[in-house]
Formats: C-alpha cells, sequence, structure tokens
C-alpha cells in the first residue's frame, strides 16, 4: 500500500508540473494563484511531503492550472482526459 500511495504523490507531482510548465508559470506564481507557498509547490512536485498533501490544496492547484482535480491524481485516462489533452495540444502547438 505504501509504494502505491509513493507512486501516487510522484503522479500527482509531475502532473501538476506539466500543467504548470504549459501555462509557462513559475512555482511562485502558481503558489500566489493557488493561494500556497512556493515551497509547498516544489514540495509537491518533488514528491517530498511527509504527511502528504490536502484535498484543499490539490483543488485549489487544479482550480490555479484550470484542469479538473481529477487529472492531477490520473496515471490513466479519466472523463476528461481528451478535454485536458486538448488542452496541452492547443498550448504546445
Amino acid at each position: 500500500m505504501e509504494n502505491l500511495i509513493a507512486e501516487t504523490y510522484k503522479n500527482i507531482g509531475a502532473n501538476i508540473r506539466r500543467f504548470r510548465v504549459i501555462e509557462q508559470m513559475t512555482q511562485e506564481k502558481l503558489a500566489t494563484k493557488s493561494k500556497l507557498t512556493g515551497t509547498y509547490i516544489s514540495q509537491i512536485e518533488r514528491s517530498d511531503l511527509y504527511k502528504g498533501m490536502t484535498c484543499t490544496a490539490m483543488i485549489q492547484i487544479a482550480y490555479a492550472l484550470d484542469v479538473p482535480p481529477c487529472i492531477l491524481m490520473s496515471e490513466k485516462p479519466c472523463q476528461n482526459y481528451l478535454e485536458c489533452l486538448g488542452k496541452i495540444t492547443a498550448q504546445v502547438v
């Protein structure tokens, strides 16, 4: 179970970083927009939280990145995956 939790936190951190980069935000800008600290965002992206992150923080980050919270946890496609993928594609092209 611990490995599954650790892997999920890695996915969350990687997904947050991907969407942050797509939105051309620094960690500080994301922190400001999500009303969190830059240190906290950095810890999340590195999966370096010893007590985990709150659902509230994940929701705040998701809204700041303009994506549904489920996509941040997703390792595999969710219902909104294609919509989010379209957003990514539009931003990259």
